[in-house]
């Protein structure tokens, strides 16, 4: 499955390469921070890193169709203690996939798309990571996929280039709660996955009246 997830990446990537005049494509590429609501550790206290390709299907001279696929990084951990030095995360790694609703328009001649819509994500890997030592995380992994909801908005600089502001999250947990004391809140039902992206993108072609 993770190399079939592959290959789709490296397809995806090819197609944004030649897209044509009915179909726009490109690359992004950005840091993140994340956190996993409900392992107790709190705060978007862990760094990383998306990359990916992304192609759009225009619906019309503003509203569109946009799918891409990065590779993320996703978890959590703690910030160092002041006194001992110690550190705990989950570390995670991610194929995700949204598929968006994309909508144009302009503030003050300024192009601005903003998105919403699903996404899945695949998991590659996971570990922990206490005091710089790796450990697997035998006990309660985290699950196979991660299904939420994605929401963004770019701004365009050019007909090329644009910086995206993104939050994702998990709609259903990505791993059971090891310890529930609550069973009826929502939280405790299980882990959740959050990003903050910052992304940097350019299209390959296009306008500056076509669709990004």
């Amino acid at each position: 499955m993770r190399l079939l997830i592959l290959s789709l990446f490296f397809s995806v990537l090819a197609m944004a390469v030649s897209a044509q005049k009915a179909f726009k494509g490109g690359i992004v590429a950005g840091p993140v921070v994340t956190q996993v609501s409900g392992d107790g550790l709190g705060g978007w206290d862990k760094l990383g890193l998306s990359a990916g390709a992304w192609v759009n299907m225009p619906l019309s001279d503003k509203a569109g169709i946009g799918i891409s696929m990065k590779y993320i990084n996703k978890g959590s951990k703690t910030k160092i203690d002041t006194v001992t030095y110690n550190t705990f995360g989950y570390y995670l790694n991610y194929i995700d996939i949204p598929v968006l609703f994309t909508y144009n328009t302009a503030i003050r001649k300024m192009k601005i798309t903003a998105s919403v819509g699903p996404y899945v994500g695949v998991l590659l890997n996971q570990k922990i990571k206490a005091n710089k030592a790796s450990y697997d995380l035998s006990q309660v992994p985290f699950k196979s996929y991660d299904f939420g909801g994605q929401a963004g908005v770019a701004f365009w600089g050019g007909e090329n280039f644009f910086i995206e502001f993104a939050l994702n999250t998990s709609m259903i947990p990505t791993r059971d709660n090891p310890a529930v004391t609550n069973k009826y809140s929502y939280y405790e039902q299980g882990n959740y996955n959050q990003t903050l992206q910052l992304n940097f993108g350019w299209r390959f072609g296009g306008t500056s009246e076509s669709t990004p």
